[in-house]
């Protein structure tokens, strides 16, 4: 009997079928995951490609005991179905009754894998898991409808009582990095705005530059406008040198005296020149610019 000839619609669907299947073998040579055509638009039998579906998310974990037996990761899974064998929709409806199944499955792969790790290290323990499934997760269920593959992912949370015995040291943690980057934060404006000042200062006073005998003394007044801690800690440093400077001139002065009355004249002329350049040094040499200020200085003591 001859064979009744395909209406127009069909001729054009099978081109169109044989056109899209040339075009996915060209550009990826594999089978695409989506049906094409359901049957009822084939004139006859034909091989499926591949379709697959995600198991959709549980609130449940799986709990698996951590490195020592006392706590337990909270592992929760993700199953991705595929088939040759029947559509997308006749898979979602089959992969439920084998959802059970998986999830023992997936307990008795991964529970060593868990084992080995620190409770405190859950990226760690998903690492672990998800490399264990790369090479011993890839199961296959037999159904009344074809076979079914099941490949499945883990994501992993720390035991709670993990979690809260750690939370105040994670706070803790997180405070003293931010007071680090505030604190960094304000000691590079300090010395910004000090420097600043001292250019002001420097050229109010007419100096030609500013050493560091210079800066030692003008440092605490500039940084009155920069910040009012980092003056007060400078304002305490000054008044540190200048006591210890005072202490140790008197000491200098009066062993010079000391050897000029025994006749020791040249060790006494030795302490004045040491006198002078330890006076100089600090910024306190006679007839120096800064003269009045430590005069001052010293009648507030």
């Amino acid at each position: 009997m001859p064979r009744r000839p395909k209406g127009l619609l069909a001729t054009v669907r099978e081109a169109v079928r044989t056109w899209w299947r040339s075009k996915n073998d060209d550009e990826t040579g594999e089978p695409e995951t989506e049906d094409a055509w359901s049957d009822d638009d084939t004139d006859g039998p034909g091989p499926r490609k591949k379709v697959s579906v995600h198991s959709p998310p549980v609130e449940s974990a799986l709990p698996m005991a951590a490195h020592g037996d006392v706590f337990s990761f909270q592992v929760f899974p993700t199953f991705q179905w595929s088939s040759t064998e029947m559509s997308r929709d006749v898979l979602k409806t089959r992969v439920r009754q084998h959802e059970e199944s998986a999830r023992e499955e997936l307990l008795r792969v991964a529970w060593t894998a868990a084992r080995a790790c620190a409770p405190d290290d859950p990226e760690a323990a998903e690492q672990a898991i998800n490399t264990r499934l790369s090479t011993e997760g890839n199961w296959c269920f037999d159904d009344a409808q074809g076979r079914i593959r099941c490949t499945p992912s883990v994501r992993v949370r720390v035991d709670p009582a993990v979690r809260e015995h750690v939370l105040q040291y994670r706070l803790e943690e997180l405070t003293l990095k931010e007071t680090l980057r505030v604190g960094e934060l304000r000691a590079k404006r300090a010395r910004d705005l000090t420097e600043a000042w001292l250019e002001v200062i420097k050229d109010l006073e007419l100096l030609p530059e500013l050493d560091a005998h210079k800066r030692r003394l003008l440092v605490p007044f500039a940084s009155a406008f920069a910040d009012n801690d980092f003056h007060v800690a400078m304002s305490a440093l000054r008044k540190d040198r200048l006591t210890s400077v005072q202490a140790l001139l008197r000491a200098l002065e009066g062993a010079s005296g000391a050897h000029q009355r025994s006749g020791m004249y040249e060790f006494a002329a030795m302490y004045d020149a040491a006198i002078n350049a330890f006076r100089m040094e600090m910024g306190l040499s006679p007839g120096s610019w800064v003269e009045d200020l430590v005069m001052l200085e010293e009648s507030n003591l």
